[in-house]
């Protein structure tokens, strides 16, 4: 079974510098632009089923890649981003200001108790509750994509790695990139690949192309 977990396209949140949890923010335009790269991606390839956590960022760049499929797209509220709370919409270095222990402490301790603040052991068992879920909905052979969020997705690599949940800085998951895991429909996980960007920037190079040569008719 292949996998494809895909990070939502960029918000202005992003673009800002801004941690982003559970606060519902849209894809700004080149966000849209990213998640209809990763449509071109899958153009040509038989998906069997699409899936997205319950935020918007998510939903939108699942409907975008969903153009070229028609599925029915279920949304599970377990790959939803880690509730930040407080955290939310700061930057880190206001939140390094104001809150520097407990980000220390949540850090260090997957299971750390702070007022507000999903546990990465927390986020962690949900986000691998819904990859199970979703591959027993599966035959052996069927391609799946996921749409969630950077942390929820390095979150089942270090599941899949066997790695400590506060390792996941350890991987770079980029806006709309894509990270390919391979299922033997059983037991095995198997990481294929991890945040692979060349769609976008094929898209981004297409485009401009096409938009110079319009300039020039």
């Amino acid at each position: 079974m292949d996998i494809y977990l895909v990070r939502h396209g960029i918000t202005d949140w992003n673009s800002e510098g801004k941690w982003q949890g559970q606060r519902d923010i849209e894809l700004n335009e080149e966000g849209i632009m990213q998640a209809q790269a990763a449509a071109e991606r899958f153009k040509d390839m038989d998906i069997d089923g699409l899936y997205c956590s319950q935020l918007k960022r998510a939903i939108k760049t699942a409907e975008i890649i969903n153009q070229y499929h028609g599925l029915q797209i279920e949304r599970y509220v377990d790959l939803n981003e880690c509730n930040i709370g407080p955290w939310d919409g700061k930057t880190i270095d206001q939140i390094l200001q104001d809150y520097s222990e407990e980000v220390k402490y949540w850090h260090n301790d997957i299971w750390a108790v702070v007022d507000g603040v999903e546990s990465l052991g927390d986020l962690q068992r949900r986000a691998v509750r819904a990859l199970k879920k979703i591959t027993k909905k599966h035959n052996p052979n069927d391609k799946i994509i996921i749409v969630a969020h950077g942390l929820a997705i390095r979150s089942i690599l270090c599941w899949i790695l066997n790695l400590p949940m506060n390792q996941h800085e350890t991987y770079l998951m980029e806006n709309a990139s894509v990270s390919h895991i391979i299922y033997d429909g059983k037991y095995q996980y198997t990481i294929s690949s991890i945040n692979e960007t060349w769609h976008i920037d094929n898209f981004v190079l297409r485009y401009s192309t096409t938009s110079q040569e319009k300039e020039l008719d």
